[in-house]
């Protein structure tokens, strides 16, 4: 069976993180990269084992050895690459945030579908052996139900200039609200209703930290802190009528521990070397499926997220 071929448009800091989750894989490979700078497609590519690099993203989608591609540009170009990914008639994979606005997240699911294409936001922490397992847990009802879900995460010390910068969907919001609504609507199987937050603001105008509260529509509260300013625990805690879960590094776990209220407690382990492969496994095969949409990742979960993380961002932004 020949491998899925990927094509990365951006050699940003999370790229190499897909290359390596792909080539950890058994049946997709990277056969090029990106960028707009050809000298760091080149070293990226190198360093990587890839063997082609392209300067223009143009040139990357119009390679007839591409299948799909995995878009790791700046946020505000997300739509613009995925339609060119999906008019050149490549499957594509968008990191987080998918687009800054609903509308946007519609039309290119929509374009995906009349061209019989797949096209999923890649969210990794759904896939995750651990989130599975807490799921089953969850299911199971032996905690009972959930009531409160409080995430905390940390964005520090790999930041890109454009972060920095309204008009390229900057900010902590943009980059990280996805995690925690998408997690919490994956394990609750619930939807979001409402949500509200603030934030510290930088110079620049983007927001540096939030605080979000978010409502689903199963009577769950969320909360979620995300910063750049320091380093926090990185937990999420999932409190239910019976007990709790606690989740190191949610968004990329390899461990978790359940606790319940009678003094029993359950260990979770999956050690990883590269936790982006879950995903990539999961979209190779539901392209080999001629799916245009996961049945995990869906159109309405990402939409959600999207609408959501936008309407939040006007609070926080106003003058957006």
């Amino acid at each position: 069976m020949a491998k899925i071929r990927y094509g990365i448009l951006g050699a940003a800091n999370v790229a190499p993180r897909f290359v390596r989750a792909v080539q950890n894989t058994t049946d997709g490979e990277v056969t090029a990269i990106a960028s707009r700078d050809i000298g760091k497609a080149r070293r990226m590519a190198e360093e990587l084992g890839v063997l082609k690099s392209y300067g223009s993203y143009e040139e990357l989608v119009e390679d007839p050895g591409i299948d799909a591609v995995y878009i790791a540009t700046p946020n505000s170009l997300h739509k613009e690459h995925m339609i060119l990914g999906l008019e050149h008639g490549k499957h594509v994979v968008c990191e987080k945030p998918f687009t800054l606005f609903e509308s946007d997240a519609h039309e290119v699911f929509s374009m995906a579908r009349e061209k019989g294409l797949f096209v999923m936001e890649a969210q990794k922490s759904v896939f995750l052996p651990v989130t599975v397992d807490i799921k089953k847990i969850l299911d199971s009802g032996e905690l009972g139900k959930i009531r409160l879900i409080d995430c905390c995460q940390s964005a520090t010390g790999f930041i890109q200039d454009w972060f920095y910068k309204r008009e390229s969907g900057g900010g902590a919001l943009n980059g990280s609200l996805s995690y925690p609504l998408e997690h919490a609507m994956f394990l609750t199987g619930s939807v979001i209703e409402k949500a509200a937050g603030t934030a510290t603001i930088g110079e620049t105008g983007v927001d540096l930290q939030c605080a979000v509260s978010v409502s689903l529509k199963d009577g769950t509260l969320l909360t979620s802190r995300i910063t750049t300013l320091v380093e926090t625990n990185g937990m999420a805690i999932i409190w239910c009528e019976k007990g709790r879960v606690e989740i190191p590094d949610f968004w990329k776990a390899r461990h978790a521990r359940v606790f319940f209220d009678n003094g029993r407690e359950i260990r979770i382990d999956h050690p990883c070397e590269h936790e982006m492969t879950y995903e990539v496994e999961h979209v190779n095969s539901r392209i080999r499926e001629g799916l245009s949409e996961s049945p995990v990742m869906t159109e309405n979960m990402t939409c959600m997220a999207v609408r959501t993380v936008e309407n939040v961002r006007n609070m926080i932004w106003r003058d957006l």
